[in-house]
């Protein structure tokens, strides 16, 4: 039998000098075809690069994925999950508490995922919930997504109790403003109160809420 002119152990040489590659940088350092390539790369292992539009590879055995099952070489950024979008049901699958696109974006290192996350929505690969004005991510298993639902609301109540009020003056313009207009959302109050020279963000009037028990959709005042 004819040995093949290239073999996978050409490629494991490469990938062990380089570590990462383009599909053509690839071609140039073991000279061979594109349909070669492919080949041996499916044979032994494979992964693309989430970031960059997936133009770089590397092969099994070269990441040290971390414990989200991340791995960054050379600014290139690769997941054991393979695809962007598998990333992310798997990122989210496996948080305590479920993700914000924000808290997704600093651990992937990548720039506005909330494109992604909208089409995953669609594809009935994940879900969402609005708590405290801002969409939390969740798996669309019941049971996980029940525990990370838990998790986050004490996190929540968490970070709420540490929290300082702001000054009394800031206080009382904010009730006035959610006495005179209790249908405005956070961000409205928000943003009147800044025009006046009160800067309250969200999380400040979220605070205050909560301290004199305010329920937006109760109902001011609550026993």
């Amino acid at each position: 039998m004819k040995t093949p002119l290239f073999q996978i152990q050409d490629f494991v040489n490469v990938f062990q000098k380089d570590k990462v590659l383009t599909h053509q940088q690839m071609l140039q350092a073991v000279g061979c075809s594109s349909m070669t390539a492919w080949r041996l790369l499916h044979q032994h292992g494979y992964f693309t690069s989430y970031n960059d539009n997936a133009r770089h590879y590397t092969i099994e055995g070269i990441p040290k994925f971390d414990e989200h099952g991340l791995w960054s070489c050379q600014g290139k950024r690769f997941s054991k999950w393979g695809a962007l979008t598998d990333t992310i049901v798997a990122l989210v699958e496996n948080s305590a508490a479920g993700m914000t696109a924000q808290e997704v974006e600093q651990l992937l290192h990548v720039k506005n995922v909330k494109p992604t996350l909208t089409r995953l929505i669609q594809q009935q690969r994940v879900t969402r919930q609005r708590i405290d004005g801002r969409f939390i991510y969740f798996p669309l298993a019941k049971t996980r997504q029940q525990k990370q639902q838990k998790q986050r609301g004490q996190q929540q109540r968490q970070a709420r109790a540490e929290r300082t009020l702001p000054p009394l003056e800031h206080i009382i313009a904010l009730l006035v403003e959610v006495i005179e207009r209790p249908k405005n959302t956070l961000k409205q109050w928000s943003r009147r109160l800044k025009q006046r020279g009160i800067p309250l963000g969200t999380p400040d009037i979220q605070t205050v809420l909560d301290h004199y028990e305010i329920d937006r959709k109760k109902g001011l005042l609550q026993s």
